[in-house]
């Protein structure tokens, strides 16, 4: 089960990374196309797991920035 899961996660990324890059083109483009993942990704939470666990995840998620921030030297920036 653990396999077929990687597999069907892996695939996932591999679909949007693709959709994404081939829909938006330009970097502002990219940008909104995030903030639209980001809004349907918080959706699909809320519906499947609720208000409680979904607030943990987006903590965690932010949590995960922070951690990478203080291991990476050239700190991206927004333009």
């Amino acid at each position: 089960m653990i396999d077929e899961n990687y597999k069907k996660l892996q695939k996932y990324i591999q679909d949007i990374d693709s959709f994404a890059l081939s829909t938006a083109t330009t970097s502002d483009d990219q940008l909104l196309f995030c903030a639209a993942m980001v809004s349907v990704v918080r959706n699909l939470y809320l519906e499947n797991l609720g208000v409680e666990q979904t607030n943990l995840i987006f903590e965690q998620l932010a949590q995960s920035f922070q951690i990478m921030d203080e291991f990476c030297y050239d700190k991206p920036t927004i333009h």
